[in-house]
């Protein structure tokens, strides 16, 4: 889609071109009587071609000279041709007897004032004006009458046209204004956040640079506006606005992406700065008193705050958003009041697998977004599990290539869930046979859509047996001790302990030490002994359960 400014400078031209055509015909005419040839068959002829294709020739040639040049070239360029037009008018007059042919010299002034303004149109008034005084002292004196009236016309040309087209610039500055900015906060809108990003990002894949966006989000806010309305909820978003561009400062752009979302373009910058900067807003953020903010769960404003860079997350300026935003809601999810910056693990894994599964990997990819999206409560949880999983296989000295299977099986042993709805997944109270049903199902479904991926193939027995208990209790197939996959059996406990401590619709979260207490008791009944053990020296050697005590 064409700009306004492309439309409007285009018009220019066309009007720039047409004027300029106009009177160098109509000084063709000038030239032919300056000429005075003799009458007869060809000297008409040779009168029309010299009225008539000169001059177009002339403009013709000016206008494809003048395309694609730059602004100052430009100018110059036109400089230039109204010098030599006027030079050359202004000794035909010379020798023209009528007076009314003085109107040619407007020509400069008009095609300048309507291009560059009046004060390009005085400049070339004041030409025109010596230009008469020329004509007068080479013509023995002249008319003062008349040239005081196409001296005043020429002035008054350039004073309207000059004026007019400055007006139509002002106008048009303002309404790009208005249309870039948000009027509540002051900030870039959406549209003009989008096309920003754009020339950033085109410039620093030219440069070879880098290129940082982080996304903000308020925590609650929803409370705030139900609880003191929209107004003092406008006046919250305009107060963080200030903020936000008070902190950021001349290192980047701040826009308004939308309702109580803010975006931050911080060109030459990468993940650390990105984040060094979120943290920056967010203290701020927090710091800052507003107005009823004791309503609000931890009693202060808060933001969520996702950051991703650019070549390292993405290479593409709708991914960059993408994963800037992905990051937003990770850090919305799992805890709020927090800087997150872009990580997913299947952008390690995708190097693992061939291109023809790639496809499929992202497939599944999204299929994992939808699961997140309808669980929000367990937002995180595949990564966190994975963690805890990879953690256990290194303590109990697994090989490299059972470490990757247990990282792909942990990061999707959930994806199952797909096949059950919301409701389920986010019932705060006991399930029912029926509704338990599709629960007990959801490690076959996962199993069976990752066994056409070849490459994950090792990750299938992971994911399909997660659930069962030492004991033969679980399910499945109620598999029992060593009969359970090794790979499953820790993903049974690293899966178990971060639903103990994570916050879920039907239970509050367990502390660290009452979870590891739980999976103690639970040794040979849920829990491998030896994973349990592994899982707690773990803990013990990070200094995790130190921390919780003090």
């Amino acid at each position: 889609m064409r700009s306004i400014e492309t439309v409007r400078d285009k018009k220019i031209d066309e009007y720039v071109h047409a004027t300029r055509l106009l009177f160098f015909l109509l000084g063709g005419i000038l030239l032919v009587r300056a000429c005075q040839p003799g009458e007869g068959f060809f000297t008409n002829v040779y009168k029309n071609v010299l009225l008539l294709f000169v001059p177009a020739a002339v403009v013709v040639g000016v206008t494809a000279v003048s395309r694609g040049k730059q602004a100052n070239e430009l100018r110059r360029l036109e400089n230039v041709v109204n010098a030599c037009y006027l030079i050359i008018v202004v000794n035909l007059l010379t020798q023209e007897q009528e007076s009314f042919f003085k109107f040619l010299l407007l020509m400069p002034v008009m095609v300048s004032a309507l291009r560059y303004g009046a004060g390009a149109g005085y400049f070339w008034a004041f030409l025109a004006t010596a230009g008469l005084a020329v004509i007068a002292a080479a013509r023995g004196g002249g008319r003062l009458d008349v040239d005081l009236l196409v001296g005043g016309v020429i002035w008054l040309m350039a004073w309207l046209m000059g004026k007019m087209a400055e007006t139509e610039q002002e106008t048009r500055e303002e309404l790009r204004r208005q249309a870039s900015l948000d009027e509540l906060t002051g900030l870039y809108n959406h549209r003009s956040f989008h096309a920003i990003l754009e020339d950033c990002f085109a410039k620093a894949r030219l440069e070879g640079g880098c290129l940082a966006l982080v996304m903000a989000d308020i925590d609650f806010f929803k409370y705030y506006n139900d609880a003191y309305g929209h107004q003092m909820g406008d006046e919250v978003l305009k107060k963080l606005a200030e903020i936000i561009r008070d902190t950021v400062g001349d290192r980047g752009t701040c826009a308004r992406y939308g309702g109580d979302e803010f975006a931050v373009i911080l060109p030459g910058c990468d993940g650390k700065d990105g984040v060094e900067v979120a943290e920056a807003i967010k203290r701020q953020a927090e710091s800052t008193e507003f107005e009823g903010m004791s309503i609000l769960p931890r009693g202060r404003l808060t933001l969520s705050i996702g950051v991703a860079c650019y070549p390292e997350h993405a290479r593409e300026k709708e991914l960059l958003v993408q994963r800037s935003d992905e990051a937003l809601f990770k850090a919305k999810c799992t805890n709020m009041n927090k800087v997150e910056l872009y990580y997913n693990v299947f952008d390690e894994i995708a190097h693992l697998l061939q291109d023809k599964e790639k496809e499929l990997l992202n497939s599944m990819r999204t299929l994992l977004m939808v699961v997140n999206a309808k669980d929000r409560y367990t937002y995180g949880h595949s990564e966190r599990v994975m963690h805890y999983a990879v953690q256990i296989g290194r303590k109990l000295a697994l090989w490299e290539w059972e470490i990757q299977n247990l990282m792909i099986g942990a990061l999707l042993h959930d994806i199952g869930k797909i096949e059950i709805s919301r409701e389920i997944l986010n019932k705060p109270g006991k399930l029912t046979k029926s509704e338990w049903e599709p629960i007990r199902q959801h490690a076959v479904w996962g199993a069976d859509m990752m066994r056409p991926i070849s490459s994950l193939s090792g990750a299938v027995s992971i994911v399909l047996h997660h659930h069962e208990n030492y004991d033969g209790t679980g399910y499945p197939y109620g598999l029992k001790g060593e009969e359970i996959p090794l790979g499953a059996r820790i993903l049974r406990l690293a899966d178990s302990f971060d639903a103990m401590v994570t916050n879920r619709p039907y239970k509050k979260p367990k502390t660290i030490s009452e979870a590891v207490e739980e999976l103690k008791k639970l040794k040979n009944v849920h829990y491998d002994p030896d994973v349990v053990d592994a899982f707690v020296e773990y803990l013990e050697e990070t200094g995790i359960l130190a921390r919780e005590v003090s």
